[in-house]
């Protein structure tokens, strides 16, 4: 029957094939150097934030205000296993951090984010005639979210932090099917394949004030490593097209781990608490 789906039962781990080709972003080098730097900055600045909270509280004024929210583009670096069966991804990652401290050192930190990878786009005729155009487009996408302590350095030029969560990873792909002059408008969307999972982060990075008026401005650069141990997912070739219309999808299992750096900004939200 056209358009029937025919999906194997695949290995723990599949054939690795040949990894989809693709330029290393040069922000990713960039931001790998800036974390690298904010690692020194955090060592450094740990033996001394007890001090500078002290300053802060003698100054009557808190550096950061009790609560800021963060947006940053991000690059994903797959490492180990996934590595070996996706490129890397670019996406958005965003935040929410409330300090319980007067210091400002020690709060609580929920994020998200996502980001796509390995996609494909398809020319096709519309039934009936080829003078109406259609793109077939499928992105392969990760998306996450998690709750976890956060420690930071509250004062200085540069502001390093620490933070981690649990939470959970979500492995998707979608297939869409759109005019091939409409822009972003979607006629037809099918999820392919996905998996969920729970997963930990780890990671830390540096907030450089910008503007530290009402409205608190830090630039934030940072990484995150994130371990979701094995899950199920899909990568560009994974679905088979056959000339009958019927496709075969080819999940691969395996570890998918993998790294987020960033680039931001914070911006704090004044509380009734703040000291300004």
């Amino acid at each position: 029957m056209g358009g029937a789906l025919k999906r194997p039962l695949y290995p723990a781990v599949g054939a690795p094939g040949v990894k989809p080709s693709g330029t290393m972003f040069p922000l990713h080098s960039i931001l790998r150097t800036a974390v690298a730097v904010s690692l020194v900055a955090f060592a450094t600045g740990s033996v001394t934030a007890t001090t500078l909270s002290a300053q802060v509280s003698r100054r009557g004024d808190a550096s950061l205000p009790r609560a800021y929210g963060d947006i940053n583009f991000i690059v994903a670096q797959p490492v180990g296993a996934l590595d070996t069966y996706i490129s890397e991804g670019y996406g958005i990652n965003g935040g929410f951090v409330w300090n319980f401290d007067r210091d400002r050192v020690f709060g609580v930190r929920i994020e998200g984010g996502f980001f796509q990878y390995d996609s494909e786009k398809r020319t096709l005729c519309f039934p009936g005639s080829c003078r109406v155009g259609l793109d077939l487009s499928t992105t392969n996408g990760i998306a996450w979210g998690g709750i976890g302590p956060q420690f930071s350095v509250p004062a200085g030029p540069v502001r390093p932090y620490l933070n981690a969560t649990a939470g959970f990873s979500y492995f998707h792909t979608e297939s869409s099917v759109s005019g091939r002059n409409d822009l972003d408008e979607d006629y037809f969307n099918t999820t392919n394949h996905d998996d969920g999972v729970f997963a930990l982060t780890g990671g830390g990075g540096i907030l450089i004030p910008l503007s530290m008026r009402r409205t608190p401005v830090l630039l934030d650069i940072g990484a995150t490593y994130h371990r979701n141990g094995e899950a199920s997912y899909l990568r560009r070739g994974s679905i088979i097209d056959h000339p009958d219309g019927s496709i075969t999808i080819q999940p691969i299992r395996s570890e998918a781990n993998f790294i987020t750096y960033r680039i931001g900004v914070s911006i704090g939200v004044r509380t009734g608490g703040d000291r300004r």
